[in-house]
């Protein structure tokens, strides 16, 4: 059964002499469109593209009365053929192309002091569709509700700030105070060896051998590196942890994209820098396995690699 403002189309469609529209099954070379559209008071600036073709009638069906007075179109007079603003209803065909150097704006405001209080086309010419029949749902929100609304977005608001102010304090604190306060330091022992030499270096120069951390599953992995003069800057990427089998051979990737850290963005041609890598080992590893630990520049073609350590 067809709705009161679908059956004022119908008639409006017959008053302005329009050509049989495709949804009625005349031929045409568009596809037309049928849609849905649901505005909300947040989206109160949105432009909703509205496709129009010469020639064709489109029509607007709003679920809540406009004010017809608002619809200005006599700017747009060249443009349309003809064209009916009713308060449930608005329908348009246009006479030619709409231009695309400056597309034409329609603005229709909503009765009464609800949100949102109007609503934007933009009026595009597209060579495969138009638009035939568009429903307008007005999603409107009265004042009381936007205050509600307002409400809880202030209560999140408090809520973020809270959290951020507890990140702050966390940040604020350094050295080793600051990791038994953050909880980064527990009550278990931290033990500290020499990592062996690494495998392989890039272009790059250790500068002093490699620090491993332990403590309960975190790892840290500190060492210092030197760019050689002739290569291109070392930018830091990631670090990757593989375990090895018994047989030597690469089986099991435990980390795929270990952060890289460095007080310095990269190391230019002949710099030098600390490089800092912190990971936890997931549980139920085998104890005695040993790993590969390769550090990787942002490109992915210059590295340091590390075979054999023990975690």
């Amino acid at each position: 059964m067809l709705t009161p403002r679908l059956v004022v189309c119908q008639i409006l469609l017959m008053l302005l002499g329009a050509a049989v529209p495709a949804w009625a099954g005349a031929p045409g070379p568009r596809t037309p469109r049928e849609r849905k559209l649901v505005v909300r008071a947040e989206e109160a600036t949105t432009l909703h593209l509205l496709r129009v073709a010469p020639g064709t009638v489109t029509t607007v069906v709003f679920n809540e009365d406009i004010l017809p007075a608002s619809v200005e179109m006599k700017a747009l007079a060249p443009l349309f053929g003809q064209w009916k603003v009713y308060p449930g209803v608005m329908v348009l065909r246009p006479a030619v192309a709409m231009p695309e150097t400056s597309r034409p704006l329609i603005t229709a405001r909503f009765a009464g002091e609800d949100a949102p209080r109007q609503v934007s086309f933009l009026l595009v010419t597209d060579p495969k569709e138009v638009d035939t029949v568009v429903e307008v749902s007005r999603h409107a929100l009265s004042a009381e509700d936007l205050g509600e609304e307002l409400s809880l977005l202030r209560g999140r608001c408090v809520a973020a700030e809270a959290g951020l102010a507890t990140l702050r304090a966390q940040c604020a604190q350094t050295g080793l105070a600051g990791a038994v306060l953050t909880g980064a330091l527990g009550p278990a022992p931290v033990s500290m060896e020499w990592a062996p030499k690494a495998v392989e270096a890039s272009g790059l120069e250790f500068l002093e051998s490699a620090l491993l951390y332990r403590h309960i599953r975190t790892r840290l992995m500190a060492f210092t590196l030197r760019n050689s003069p002739d290569a291109a800057a070392w930018v830091p990427g990631v670090g990757r942890l593989i375990q090895l089998g018994a047989d030597e051979k690469e089986r099991q990737v435990i980390h795929r994209e270990i952060p890289v850290r460095m007080l310095e963005t990269r190391l230019a041609p002949g710099a030098s820098g600390q490089v800092v890598l912190e990971w936890h080992m997931p549980q139920d590893l085998d104890p005695q396995a040993r790993y590969v630990l390769e550090v990787w520049n942002q490109e992915g073609d210059r590295s340091v690699r590390w075979k054999g350590l023990s975690l």
